[in-house]
């Protein structure tokens, strides 16, 4: 059975591997753009996206958490969630 401390731990791991990715990336971008390397913008792009993609993933891991705990009104609301967060991203 799915426990109550497994879905925090799930969501915890979730935002700590989203925040050092975005953090790599940003110092790395910021180590690159200091050296002068036109590489250096793409990355800090791409840790700025992953900080901001990071909610989202946590959002998906709260629909299977809740999926899998057998809440099946929590997953729908959180799908919903979800769905808001995609057509606000594409507006």
């Amino acid at each position: 059975m799915f426990q109550e401390k497994d879905f925090a731990r799930l969501i915890q791991r979730t935002l700590l591997a989203g925040v050092f990715l975005s953090l790599f990336l940003i110092f790395a971008g910021l180590g690159l753009s200091i050296a002068g390397s036109p590489a250096g913008t793409g990355l800090l792009r791409a840790g700025v996206l992953a900080l901001l993609l990071t909610p989202a993933a946590r959002v998906v891991m709260l629909i299977y958490g809740y999926w899998r705990g057998g809440e099946k009104y929590f997953a729908l609301a959180s799908f919903v969630v979800l769905a808001l967060l995609l057509v606000s991203l594409l507006v």
